[in-house]
């Protein structure tokens, strides 16, 4: 992939931007851990709940659709 491609951004902005595009919660958490293993959607939890008004296990509920 060139470089060209690449974008880098701080997760608070990622969320801005999804959020500002009409994305729901669970669309936006399922797009930042879609191909992450379980023990790294729960570190990403840990920093993206708060910035989502959520709880890590509501995060975690969402990504796995149980909420």
């Amino acid at each position: 992939m060139s470089d060209s491609y690449l974008r880098y951004t701080d997760l608070a902005t990622a969320i801005q931007l999804a959020r500002a595009n009409g994305m729901t919660t669970a669309q936006i958490i399922r797009a930042l851990t879609g191909s992450m293993t379980h023990a790294d959607a729960l570190k990403l939890a840990r920093m993206a709940a708060p910035l989502l008004d959520i709880s890590v296990q509501m995060f975690m509920q969402l990504r796995k659709n149980e909420a």
